[in-house]
């Protein structure tokens, strides 16, 4: 389980389809760890409850996490999906707000959906399924959240190795902490760091930045790739439990990302692919 991990853990961030389909059995054989997001940007895809349940039913062998956004939902429906979810052998729920941007209405509190979970945590067998939350890289935020009962965090998205040891020194863990989990996403490009700076990313230093107005296109994928396995090297010296490699098309998840993620060698790619 996320919240009492065994060993460094690598997730990765995976879109449900826009329509049900059997694509999911893919993730076997290449992820153990998937979170499962919920309609991020307004769009709108198969519910990510549902999804995890087929998971759970058809790839056995993959853990998912679903994210649970208190956009657009209310305690009841939140807490419905959760207990659906549940009786289909999904065991893990990262809480989070949501989208802010685009402007969206947030119907329930984060912080209230994490104390009826736990409430129902209590009503239920030990290990039944496990809470968690996203937290901003600031120390009062991490805190609060602590104190709230998330028994994990999520932080980030990082794009630069150079800012994963400020983003830890800002949480300020300790050591009886819960897990933290960083969120990791690969440079690939000047316009693709813009985007996700623009949502929320923590921003990349000017020499990265420089780096990439310059580069040849027919190396900046490599590249990135590169650079989002450094990050992660960075999270672990740094005291992170594990990372979610997030922000990739489910083609990308299942083929390039994969096969990047894990390669020995120095270089993962000869041509570049789109996000």
């Amino acid at each position: 389980m996320l919240s009492d991990p065994a060993g460094w853990v690598e997730l990765v961030e995976v879109n449900p389809p826009r329509l049900p389909d059997m694509s999911h059995r893919e993730l076997l054989g290449r992820w153990d760890h998937v979170l499962i997001t919920d309609n991020p940007f307004k769009q709108v895809r198969v519910s990510p409850y549902a999804y995890a349940a087929r998971i759970t039913h058809d790839a056995s062998a993959v853990r998912p996490t679903v994210v649970c956004s208190t956009r657009d939902r209310n305690i009841l429906a939140i807490e419905s999906e959760v207990r659906g979810a549940i009786g289909n052998g999904v065991g893990s729920f990262l809480v989070v707000q949501g989208d802010m941007l685009p402007e969206v209405e947030h119907w329930s509190n984060s912080y209230e959906i994490v104390e009826y979970l736990r409430q129902l945590q209590a009503s239920m067998p030990p290990g039944s399924f496990e809470v968690g939350m996203s937290t901003r890289s600031r120390s009062w935020v991490f805190r609060r959240r602590v104190e709230v009962g998330a028994q994990f965090f999520t932080t980030g998205p990082v794009l630069d190795p150079a800012s994963v040891a400020e983003v830890a020194a800002r949480l300020e863990m300790r050591a009886d902490d819960p897990p933290v989990y960083l969120e990791v996403s690969p440079p690939f490009s000047a316009r693709w760091v813009k985007r996700l700076e623009s949502v929320g990313a923590i921003p990349v230093s000017d020499g990265l930045r420089e780096r990439l107005a310059t580069a040849d296109p027919d190396i900046t994928r490599a590249d990135g790739w590169r650079l989002a396995r450094e990050a992660a090297d960075h999270a672990r010296e740094a005291g992170f439990a594990g990372v979610v490699l997030m922000g990739l098309r489910f083609e990308t998840v299942i083929g390039e990302a994969h096969d990047a993620w894990h390669a020995r060698s120095g270089i993962w790619l000869e041509r570049p692919a789109p996000n």
